[in-house]
């Protein structure tokens, strides 16, 4: 199978513009082509030959119409706004467009682990069903389908303060041990991976694939790298994480679930005895040509990219148990 006609669902997203951007560096290699919602203000890449279709999401005339011509579909609008109905709409206009390989936008969680498969779908999306319908397309010969993985986005959970990390004021949120493995992926290795996929589909066909190319991290040893790094001390704090996911899980059973999200989404990294993070044991880096990197240097490339003024979004960083 060879696949030319790229299709991008959700190109102005940070996943979408990334996995254009590396497509872009085959030159000719791929036809890309940008779906966009009517209220869409996605521009080009400067000197790209993308095309744009604008298209309605809720009609499988519409969507099916825009897929024509395509080998690949691939969905990078955010988990959050994919709910189950309107997701299956869009695999069932790829499969009525006789496209050959539909992409899910799975990228940052574990489906596998209880963790994930507790989060609402209201909130994370219906992922884990989509995946369940798309293996089930698979069998039946409709279209095939893949998907990706690396946790986090290890760059953005760094610099916007997820991670625990504010860096331009020198803080550390430690939670728990710090030891807690963490399987995260900086976004432009996922961008990365997800264009091979798409060189070699061969080798991806009906299946999921797990990357995760920073050895050793965790919050101790992500402050080991960045204080030498920056040149400077952090001021650290350590915080409770079993309270921050023992309330958290109280208020999802209580069906308080804008209150439980945010210690759920820290709790699945860092807390060890409930956490999701690790994956290593599906890890297939080499598969899709991704080589490790060591802390240091993920915390180097972070705030060059980012910028060591990049100031941290405060609800994302200052995390504490929710009231129950």
């Amino acid at each position: 199978m060879e696949l030319k006609n790229v299709a991008i669902i959700g190109p102005r997203g940070n996943v979408g513009s990334a996995i254009i951007s590396e497509l872009l560096k085959n030159g000719n290699r791929f036809n890309i082509t940008a779906i966009s919602r009517p209220t869409s203000t996605y521009s080009t890449p400067k000197g790209s030959c993308i095309t744009i279709k604008t298209v309605d999401f809720g009609s499988l005339e519409s969507l099916s119409s825009a897929f024509q011509g395509q080998d690949a579909v691939i969905n990078c609008v955010s988990g959050g706004a994919t709910q189950y109905e309107p997701y299956k709409l869009i695999i069932d206009a790829a499969v009525a467009a006789g496209v050959k390989l539909f992409f899910a936008n799975e990228f940052v969680g574990n489906l596998l682990s209880e963790q994930f498969k507790r989060l609402p779908e209201t909130f994370v999306g219906a992922k884990v069903r989509i995946r369940q319908y798309l293996e089930e397309l698979g069998k039946e010969g409709k279209i095939n389908w893949t998907a990706l993985n690396g946790g986090p986005f290890f760059d953005m959970w760094l610099m916007k303060g997820p991670a625990g990390f504010d860096i331009p004021n020198k803080r550390a949120r430690i939670y728990g041990t710090g030891e807690s493995k963490l399987c995260w992926t900086p976004l432009p290795t996922i961008a990365f991976a997800a264009a091979n996929m798409l060189r070699k589909p061969y080798l991806i066909l009906n299946r999921p694939v797990y990357i995760s190319n920073i050895p050793g991290l965790t919050q101790n040893a992500i402050l080991a790298a960045v204080e030498p790094v920056l040149a400077t001390k952090f001021n650290v704090e350590y915080i409770d994480i079993k309270k921050i996911n023992e309330n958290a899980r109280t208020a999802l059973e209580r069906g308080e679930i804008p209150k439980a999200m945010r210690g759920l989404t820290i709790s699945n990294q860092f807390y060890e005895e409930d956490s999701g993070s690790d994956f290593s044991a599906l890890v297939e880096n080499d598969l899709v040509g991704v080589q490790p990197v060591s802390v240091e240097v993920a915390v180097r490339d972070a705030i060059a990219k980012w910028g060591a003024e990049t100031p941290v979004v405060e609800t994302m960083f200052n995390v504490n148990p929710c009231e129950i």
